[in-house]
C-alpha cells in the first residue's frame, strides 16, 4: 500500500513529496491509526494558533499531509511527531537519490 507525505511551506514555500510502499498489514495495523488520530485531534487542525508567529517562534513552518489509501491527514510541524518521524525518516531514505536508495540499486536485486 503507497503512503505518500507532502511536506510544504518553510521559508521557500516549496512542496516536497515522498513516498513509501508497505504492506497492507503494516500499513492498516500502524500507520492508517496513527493517520485517523491526528485526522480528529482537533475539528480543525489547520488552526495554527499555537503556531502563530511571535518573536519566538517562526512564521515559516512546515506543514505535512500524509495520505494513505483513503486515510488522509493534514498537520502542523508542531503536531508532527513520533513515530510518524519514523515513516518519514523511512520515505526520505528509500526516495530516489538518497544514499540507501543508492546502496539497494548497486547491490541490486535479493535473493527471494
Amino acid at each position: 500500500m503507497r503512503v505518500e507525505i507532502f511536506r510544504s511551506g518553510g521559508f521557500a514555500g516549496l512542496t516536497r513529496t515522498w513516498s513509501i510502499e508497505v504492506s497492507r498489514t503494516e500499513a492498516e495495523e500502524r500507520w492508517v491509526p496513527l493517520v485517523e488520530e491526528a485526522a480528529h485531534r482537533d475539528e480543525n487542525l489547520m488552526d495554527h494558533s499555537d503556531d502563530a508567529a511571535t518573536p519566538d517562534t517562526p512564521r515559516d513552518r512546515f506543514v505535512y499531509r500524509i495520505v494513505i489509501g483513503y486515510h488522509e491527514a493534514t498537520l502542523p510541524e508542531s503536531r508532527f511527531g513520533e513515530p510518524l518521524r519514523e515513516l518519514l525518516d523511512r520515505a526520505k531514505a528509500e526516495a530516489p537519490g538518497s544514499a540507501a536508495a543508492s546502496r539497494r540499486e548497486e547491490e541490486g536485486p535479493t535473493a527471494p
